[in-house]
């Protein structure tokens, strides 16, 4: 569904309703589905484990009854009568009638001892029987035929049924009546084993020349009763079965052949003309339908049965026949130039001009390889009772000698909507099942009564709606239809449900009727939720939230039209499946009152009015609001907000969060507007029903004439949007009735102001009161009489505050200033403020920083026009306004206010007065967006003032790094030093005084606060470490010159290190401070550390103003002392090789100990220094060298240490072996001047050790 709101929100919402009803309304009707002339497809349900038609129960056959059968002689026949609840039974001349609801209880009928051919249910004749007889019960017996009064009274497990003997009897003559039937208006036809067709004509008496009670052939000709039978000849074919159509006036006869008469019974009722007899009926079908081949030689064509299509649910089609081989044969009575078209057909019950067979639905197995023949359902049908109703058809089939399956075909809706979404006219595709049952079927009947939507989804009950009774010779199995919102509840209500699953379902019905599925199911009643099961509203509940989608911008065409561009070229918003199904809902449910007439003329003359739709409609329509209201009011999670994480947009959207907010506040209006007019309706439906029950059509008489016709004819939809002054008026039309009767009306006022909030108040009676005690105040003057007055008027506006406009506040806040009242104007701005806006959303806005277009600004500026109030009152007091009394008799309850009035403080320069306000409402003032550096300058001074030193550290912390904050590079690791001394105090704080002190998370325990306090320490001084690089980054620049941009970027904020290294060292090559970034991120790049060192080195060589090797060594130390001992930036071995390697490059500057002494200044140990040279020694071209080194070095740790015992820091057994071994290679290579210097050296450090 695409947002299109314009206009007032009820308008908008009401517009919503009216195109979801007319949706449904577009719901094919039968004859439309069935164009072609014939029709095969069949899909299976989802999910495919659910049928569309189930077993709810089965109940066997009484003992008794079993009993009964056992003494059978000639004849059994059984049937079911569902207007009364009943299954019968015939054994010879006995008659049951047995409640299958209760199982136990059945009635005997034993009064005559024929055998009895056939019963049939009828409804009676008027003005024959007394009021209890609700039906009449017709027996036939080759001897007689006889009717029984029936008197059904309805209630729990079938309720009660009696019998009545009426006396009234006709003779059968030999006649075996195979069939019975009767009309609405009491007409009873039967059909006889001679091929005739009767009529059984009774009244309440005899007459002068007729009997109460007679038997007329209405197919004899007047030929006929003077011929012998033995002359008559060929008899007719005898009727199988017959079917009335009340609203045509028609009667169909089935006959033994399968051919069907069909008989008019003229537009009173009152006639018996046959006007068709269809011969060929199967030769008609293949006609139609190639693929249609009942009937052979070998097994004839025959038809099951015969179902009215009742004009509400088709004009052009009259009757299905149901097939032996399961197929279903459409036939009409309409000419077929009106055919085209259902809607335009006339509804007339005018003799038929043609009955003719327009189309034929085959059987679910007739299709090769169709889903629902696969191990449900033989290859052909033989089918021996069947039903139809409603688009639904059950088909009892022979499974096997023991069972019997009943095939079930009903319409898929969704699939249906779809086809008629892509196309001008689609066809009827059909869910199909077939439970299997046990016994023999004899009938099929529909047990649940009302209206039959051939539309299923459109539906607001909870509960299966449809249910059928299948009787056979093992009992009765009630059999449900199960709608997709039944298909749903089993399928979530399994224990473990796959996402897969519930996603197969949404594609196959929508996510827009999925979600209205999932209303019905959670506002459904008590007893349906208790049924169904809390884990079945729990799963409703999470598809209603996590895969009820989001509202997104809809794809545009690939060639957009005129039909799917905006009016106003603006990309459409395509809402939520959950906004869309609260609105498929909320319209179903207002459906059937919606477009009725509300109010209507009670008399001709107009001059009175009643309320035109029954109270029971009303309450019932009023009960689904209600259950909707409290579940919508219970589930803030339709828009999101911070309190629950719902997407804000889909997880593949490439688009800008900002669009994501912009389709939610649409959904969020749209969804504000729905609720707006279900609580409006809620209110109507009260409204009507206090109208009705307080007597409208005698209020009404006091009304102007105009106000009457104004009212008459008023739709429900009109009075919920519209029409608010009328019913105003009425309003005052019912309180001007009771004071005229003198009638308290403060009654009738507090059930308005409950049940009709919207139509009226109290609040405009209570201003009035209120108003008029404060001009009486003015004018007495000052006093005690005026004080009281002044506290009358304010209880009076304090009730009602949140009802007052802001021009309304500030006069009311005027008058009490001008009496001196100065703090009734604070308490009634702040109440004001507090009940317009009761669930504190102002508070939430400011909070969250005031963001534009929020829905919320809205109430948040009416609590700012409100507290203005009370700040323009201290304004006018002057100096006084900041004295501690004053500040402290301001209410402090209203959180919003203190912080406006914390504003209004600093902009008159009196911050100094926050630190003795109410400390937690400072605290929050100054944590807010937006966060300004004198804020947080503010706020950690505050927290050291009440000794909160780890608060302290976080918001220092925080302000250096901040981005939107103008500080210097060095203010920000000012506060990050400033931060590790709190974090640093705060921890031996936290150590010392335990829980006694104040403590940053008093929630946690000592050890968890110390644990936080020292990652918050660490991370600090990370921080810092890097800051401290960015400074030199920054100072690097500045001494280079020409690089002010970049050094002025540092200042904006505390980058990471990769952003220093990308941003700043790498490109602009400061080799000093990519060193730096390599030792605080510890990155170990071997080959990149070896150029850089070369590369600082040779730039140390290549600079005219350095010396040589002395400047190698002062730049190696000078960052040594800062990199060491960062194994990333300051690798041993490789500075060793590159300090060696130079000393051969330039011998002549070389002094021995040139390496070990630069190792030594770059605060490297002795041991770690030896270590790296003894590593280097393996090198032959470096032997020599590396043993000079390795010689000063110990040379110059015996100085170091004072020629002392001390060998801490140096492995002095391993420096002695090095040493000979050192000795013994100079001895070899002949190398006199080095083997007596390590000689030397060796015998000094075992003169100390």
């Amino acid at each position: 569904m695409a947002s299109t709101i314009g206009g007032a929100p009820l308008e908008h919402a009401a517009q919503v309703v009216e195109s979801k009803q007319q949706a449904d309304r577009k719901f094919p009707v039968i004859s439309e589905l069935l164009h072609a002339s014939s029709s095969s497809e069949y899909e299976g349900a989802i999910p495919a484990e659910w049928q569309v038609v189930t077993k709810q129960r089965a109940v066997a056959l009484p003992d008794a009854l079993f009993e009964q059968y056992d003494l059978l002689e000639c004849r059994c026949f059984m049937g079911l009568f569902p207007e009364i609840g009943r299954a019968w039974i015939t054994v010879d001349h006995r008659l049951f009638l047995w409640n299958y609801e209760d199982e136990t209880d059945f009635y005997s009928f034993e009064g005559q001892e024929q055998i009895i051919v056939s019963v049939a249910l009828v409804k009676p004749r008027s003005g024959v029987f007394v009021e209890a007889v609700t039906h009449v019960l017709v027996v036939a017996t080759p001897l007689e035929v006889f009717l029984l009064g029936v008197g059904h009274r309805a209630g729990a497990r079938g309720g009660e049924v009696t019998l009545y003997a009426t006396q009234i009897s006709v003779a059968a003559d030999g006649v075996a009546m195979t069939c019975i039937t009767g009309a609405h208006d009491g007409r009873v036809f039967m059909g006889g084993n001679d091929g005739g067709l009767y009529e059984f004509e009774y009244r309440a008496s005899d007459g002068w020349l007729t009997k109460r009670a007679r038997k007329v052939n209405l197919t004899a000709s007047v030929a006929s009763y003077f011929v012998p039978t033995f002359l008559a000849g060929r008899r007719d074919t005898p009727a199988l079965a017959m079917a009335v159509d009340d609203a045509r006036r028609l009667l169909y006869v089935l006959l033994q052949d399968a051919s069907i008469r069909v008989y008019w019974l003229g537009a009173q009722g009152d006639e018996f003309v046959l006007v068709h007899h269809h011969r060929t009926v199967g030769s008609a079908a293949a006609l139609l339908c190639p693929q249609f081949n009942e009937g052979s030689e070998a097994a004839p064509f025959e038809i099951a049965s015969l179902h009215v299509i009742p004009l509400s649910e088709s004009r052009t089609l009259g009757l299905v026949a149901v097939t032996g081989g399961g197929s279903r044969l459409y036939f009409s009575t309409v000419q077929r130039a009106q055919r085209f078209y259902d809607n335009a057909a006339r509804a007339t019950a005018d003799r038929p001009e043609v009955f003719e067979v327009v189309h034929v639905r085959l059987a679910p197995d007739a299709q090769p390889g169709a889903a629902t023949r696969a191990a449900l359902m033989p290859r052909a049908l033989r089918v021996h009772a069947a039903f139809y109703g409603g688009g639904t058809a059950l088909m009892a089939h022979a499974w096997s000698e023991d069972h019997d399956a009943v095939v079930g075909a009903a319409p898929a809706c969704a699939q249906i909507l779809g086809r008629v979404a892509r196309q001008p006219r689609a066809s009827l595709v059909e869910l199909a099942a077939a439970p299997r049952v046990e016994g023999r079927t004899w009938a099929i009947a529909e047990l649940s009564s009302g209206a039959r939507a051939l539309n299923d989804l459109a539906t607001v009950s909870a509960t299966p709606t449809r249910t059928f009774a299948v009787l056979t010779n093992a009992g009765v199995t009630v059999l449900e239809q199960q709608r997709p919102v039944d298909m749903l509840r089993a399928l979530i209500g399994q224990p473990a449900v796959a996402d897969a699953q519930l996603r197969e379902f949404i594609a196959a019905y929508g996510l827009d009727e999925t979600c209205a599925m999932c209303f019905t199911l959670l506002c459904a009643d008590d007893a349906a939720q208790h049924s169904g099961g809390m884990h079945v509203l729990g799963a409703a509940r999470r598809v209603l939230f996590e895969l009820g989608g989001v509202p997104h911008f809809a794809e545009a065409p690939a060639f957009p039209t005129a039909a799917t561009a905006d009016a106003t070229g603006s990309e459409r918003i395509e809402l939520s499946g959950r906004h869309n199904g609260l609105a498929q809902y909320l319209a179903r449910v207002l459906q059937p009152i919606w477009a009725r007439a509300a109010i209507s003329a009670a008399t001709n003359d107009g001059t009175r009015v009643r309320v035109a739709i029954a109270t029971p409609e009303l309450v019932e329509v009023q009960d689904r609001l209600r259950r909707l209201q409290r579940f919508v009011g219970s589930n803030q999670r339709f828009v999101p907000d911070q309190l629950n994480q719902m997407p804000v947009q889909p997880a593949n959207s490439t688009r800008p969060p900002a669009d994501a907010t912009r389709c939610w506040q649409a959904e969020s209006t749209s969804l504000g507007a729905l609720y707006e007019l279900l609580v409006h309706a809620v209110e109507a439906i009260s409204f009507l029903c206090l109208l009705a029950d307080f007597n409208l059509p005698a209020i009404s008489a006091a009304m102007p004439a105009e106000q009457r016709q104004i009212l008459a004819d008023i739709t429900f939809g009109r009075l919920v949007c519209g029409e608010r002054a009328a019913c105003k008026e009425l309003i005052l039309a019912l309180i001007g009735s009771q004071l005229r009767q003198n009638v308290s009306i403060d009654s009738l006022s507090d059930v308005l102001s409950k049940r009709c909030s919207s139509l009226f108040s109290v609040a405009d009676v209570a201003l009035y009161k209120a108003l008029e005690a404060l001009h009486v105040a003015g004018e007495t003057g000052e006093g005690a009489e005026t004080a009281e007055l002044a506290r009358d008027a304010l209880a009076l506006l304090t009730g009602i505050a949140g009802s007052l406009s802001v021009g309304q506040l500030r006069d009311v806040c005027a008058s009490f200033e001008a009496l001196g009242q100065h703090s009734a104007v604070a308490t009634l701005a702040l109440a004001c403020a507090k009940q317009s806006d009761p669930t504190d959303s102002a508070l939430s806005f400011w909070g969250d920083g005031a963001p534009a277009g929020d829905a919320r600004e809205t109430v948040y500026r009416k609590r700012m026009d409100c507290y203005r109030c009370v700040l323009n009152m201290l304004d006018k007091r002057g100096a006084s306004a900041f004295e501690p009394r004053v500040l402290q008799q301001l209410p402090r309850d209203d959180a919003l206010f203190q912080f406006v009035l914390f504003d209004w403080l600093l902009e008159h320069g009196q911050s100094a007065q926050l630190f003795h306000m109410h400390e937690p409402l400072v605290e929050q003032y100054l944590l807010v967006e937006p966060r300004t550096p004198e804020k947080g300058d503010m706020l950690w001074h505050f927290y050291v003032h009440a000794a909160q030193y780890g608060k302290a550290a976080l918001v220092q912390r925080e302000l250096a790094c901040s981005r939107d904050m103008e500080l210097s590079l060095p203010q920000r690791i000012e506060f990050l030093s400033l931060a590790i001394s709190n974090a640093k105090v705060a921890v031996d704080m936290v150590r010392g005084r335990g829980s006694h002190g104040p403590r940053m998370a008093p929630e946690l325990s000592i050890e968890e606060e110390v644990d936080e306090l020292g990652a918050l320490l660490r991370d600090t001084e990370d921080q810092l470490e890097i800051a401290q690089v960015q400074l030199d980054i920054q100072q690097q620049l500045r001494s280079r010159g020409g690089h002010e941009t970049p050094a002025r970027a540092l200042d904006e904020r505390l980058y990471t290190v990769t952003e220093l290294y990308d941003k700043f060292a790498e490109p602009l090559r400061l080799w000093d401070a990519v060193l730096l970034i390599f030792k605080a991120s510890n990155h170990d790049d071997r080959a990149m550390v070896e150029e850089i060192w070369n590369a600082i080195v040779r730039t140390v060589l290549d600079d005219e103003h350095r010396t040589g090797l002395m400047a190698v060594s002062s730049k190696v130390s000078q960052l040594g002392r800062r990199l060491y001992p960062s194994a990333a930036a300051f690798p041993l071995d490789l500075l060793v090789t590159i300090l060696l390697d130079l000393a051969h490059e330039r011998p002549t500057e070389y002094t021995p100990g040139f390496v070990a002494d630069t190792l030594l200044q770059s605060r490297v140990p002795h041991y770690a220094a030896f270590e790296a040279l003894r590593n280097i020694y393996k090198r032959v071209d470096m032997a020599n060298t590396v043993a000079r080194e390795i010689a000063a070095l110990t040379t110059m740790w015996i100085d170091a240490r004072g020629g002392t015992g001390d060998s801490q820091d140096m492995p002095v057994m391993d420096v002695d072996a090095a040493l000979s071994l050192y000795i013994v290679n100079a001895t070899l290579g002949n190398n006199v001047e080095l083997k007596a210097e390590l000689q030397r050296v060796q015998d000094r450090l075992r003169q100390i050790y």
